[in-house]
């Protein structure tokens, strides 16, 4: 292949081909035209300030190179390129870059940088591994016209925008045909780097769903190209388990996995040594038993769904079934599984990685993941290979949640489900997927102790205590404080808790109104003030015992009015802003089951709670709603029922 020589020397772009006659070689700007000199027979230059009086004023960024009568432009395909030292002219105002374009033509720029697509190929991962605790990432960059002088990994946290970027790489670049280099990049990291700048406030107790994503930016040494972010695709020839000492008492974990794209991420973790030292242990040499030990979650730090109310189901009411509740050791909720601590396994300890490898039956109230301590493939298999019921924890409303607990979409995430009427187990059908011997009628484990003792006597007793419980809106949990307050969420209901009628409602009816955020509001508590209503902080009573212990519910579009109303309690929604996309498109199916009147104003709440304090029984029509939609179902036999799924599986 005949070579072609691009360069610069002495403020002028020269390109010497070896026989090729560039008959006619100019650079144009539209109509106009600047012709290279002719050096010799196969040398032709052009100066940068014939290229300045070409453009003038003109803001123009990108000029075509030509050759003969027809506009051809050079191909550097059809050549064996060499680039020369630099390719770059800098003047005290401007910048002249000559370059090669993503179809592999030779162009000069003003100013703006050439794009690093031009000169990229392919890239594949070859290996990650441990080194002298230090973890090492090797990258394989084909590029093209020009070997790298650099290449950055960047690791991007997907959720929270945080980024890594390691500079310090190794590479080693041969020339493997004409016009293309193989680039062997090694590039190191410590953990402790990688946690502390992409995940700083990692907790060691939660279940932590970072996603990293990885990418890389690319340099040659001939100029300045973009800093475009590559992506690494996923490889068959990686370790997908990568496990380094992170401090004297912990190790860290990646675990590598390929996104729907076909690209290579990881999620993280950190993990004691004792327990690690029992997961390698357990490897080679734990077989699942087929026995009767039943393993509960709910989130890890939790214990007080469906997922509590079914073990203490299973902890006094049979002995078929040896259960065991897993849950952090900084839980608020311990205290509750006080009576139960034998059967108490604390989240990531080394009696859970081994109950992981022996358990049978698995029931929880979210994602069945939430029981793994970490993300492994053998981990992943020994949690699919359960017999598995989800609790649910919540009525299914008209939300599709199908990408959260579809069986298409999580196929592994159970064998069976709980609903509480045949309404939703139409819709878990339908738009979950699950076959209808997959789905099974009980109610929730929690409606028997929320129905436990009610009747029209208790439920009238708490009248006149009310409680205001909004859902949160998509994204607006991300907000500074500042942005929240010029929310609409943040105007409704600051006016409505300082409101002087609803405060003279208080006094003169001597009520008790609580004010309790979702848990991914709970941030913005502070932000609000109320001289007679009480706002409450998460984690000082559970929701279940709000509900229990409050005879009036303000919600929006929250579940927790499903449950509210199954005590045939009143429920009042309070929907302001109903017109927003993400909400309007669940209303229309939602009516249909709400059990309660719905408001968009402040006036019209406010009537609706002076006659809800007279009476607060739920109105007939509504109790049908319940009867027919919710909750068939009056009873405190749910626990019993799903107990029977659980002997059936």
């Amino acid at each position: 292949m005949e070579k072609l020589n691009l360069y610069t020397e002495q403020n002028n772009f020269i390109i010497h081909t070896e026989t090729t006659n560039l008959s006619n070689l100019r650079i144009c700007l539209g109509d106009r035209s600047k012709p290279f000199k002719k050096l010799t027979a196969t040398t032709w230059s052009i100066s940068a300030e014939q290229l300045f009086l070409l453009c003038g004023k003109e803001d123009i960024t990108r000029l075509f190179i030509y050759y003969t009568d027809n506009k051809q432009e050079i191909d550097g395909s059809k050549f064996d390129v060499e680039l020369g030292h630099s390719l770059t002219i800098a003047t005290d105002e401007n910048t002249l870059y000559a370059y090669i374009s993503l179809d592999n033509k030779i162009r000069i720029s003003i100013n703006q940088k050439p794009s690093a697509r031009s000169y990229y190929l392919t890239n594949e991962p070859v290996k990650i591994s441990t080194v002298n605790k230090i973890i090492e990432f090797t990258l394989t960059i084909q590029s093209k016209f020009a070997p790298l002088s650099k290449a950055n990994l960047v690791l991007l946290n997907r959720q929270e925008g945080y980024t890594l970027e390691i500079t310090n790489t190794q590479i080693d670049s041969i020339r493997i045909q004409p016009n293309v280099y193989q680039n062997n990049c090694v590039f190191q990291f410590s953990p402790e780097l990688f946690f502390k700048t992409l995940r700083p406030s990692f907790n060691y107790n939660e279940f932590d769903t970072t996603l990293v994503d990885f990418y890389f930016t690319i340099k040659i040494k001939q100029g300045s190209i973009t800093n475009y972010k590559f992506r690494i695709p996923f490889s068959e020839k990686i370790e997908t388990e990568i496990w380094c000492s992170y401090s004297d008492k912990k190790m860290a974990s990646l675990f590598l996995y390929q996104t729907i794209k076909g690209n290579l991420s990881t999620r993280i973790a950190l993990l004691s040594n004792e327990p690690y030292r029992e997961y390698q242990s357990l490897l080679n040499t734990a077989e699942m038993k087929d026995n009767n030990i039943v393993l509960v979650c709910e989130y890890p730090y939790k214990a007080q769904d469906n997922g509590f109310y079914f073990f203490r189901y299973l902890m006094t009411k049979q002995n078929k079934f040896i259960p065991y509740y897993i849950i952090t050791n900084d839980s608020k909720d311990l205290k509750k599984l006080k009576p139960y601590m034998d059967h108490v396994v604390i989240y990531k300890s080394k009696e859970h990685i081994r109950l992981l490898f022996e358990a049978t039956y698995l029931m929880h109230t979210h994602a069945s993941n939430y029981v793994l301590p970490f993300f492994s493939k053998v981990l992943e298999a020994k949690k699919n290979a359960m017999k598995k019921i989800f609790l649910q924890h919540g009525i299914t409303a008209a939300k599709n949640m199908e990408p959260f607990y579809g069986r298409k979409s999580n196929p592994h995430l159970t064998n069976k489900i709980v609903v509480s009427s045949q309404r939703e187990l139409q819709q878990v059908h339908e738009q979950l997927y699950y076959p209808l011997e997959d789905i099974k009628i009980t109610g929730l484990a929690r409606f028997d102790d929320l129905l436990k003792e009610t009747n029209l006597m208790k439920n009238c007793l708490f009248k006149r205590k009310i409680l205001i419980m909004p859902s949160w809106r998509k994204d607006q949990d991300k907000l500074t404080n500042e942005e929240f307050l010029q929310t609409a969420f943040f105007r409704y209901y600051s006016d409505l808790i300082s409101d002087s009628i609803l405060e003279k409602l208080v006094k003169e009816n001597g009520l008790t109104i609580n004010f309790y955020l979702h848990n991914n509001f709970q941030k913005y508590k502070d932000l609000f003030h109320s001289n007679f209503v009480n706002i409450l902080n998460a984690g000082d009573q559970t929701v279940h015992h709000l509900l229990k212990k409050h005879g009036i519910l303000i919600t929006d579009y929250s579940s927790v009015g499903l449950d509210f109303a199954i005590q045939r309690r009143k429920v009042l929604y309070f929907q302001f802003d109903n017109g927003q996309e993400e909400i309007k498109e669940n209303l229309e199916s939602n009516y249909l089951f709400l059990p309660g009147p719905i408001f968009a104003t402040k006036e019209q709440l406010l009537i609706a709670i002076q006659n809800a304090i007279s009476d607060n029984r739920l109105e007939t029509a509504y109790v049908d709603i319940v009867k027919t939609q919710l909750y068939p179902y009056y009873d405190s036999n749910a626990c019993q029922r799903i107990f029977q799924v659980l002997e059936e599986l």
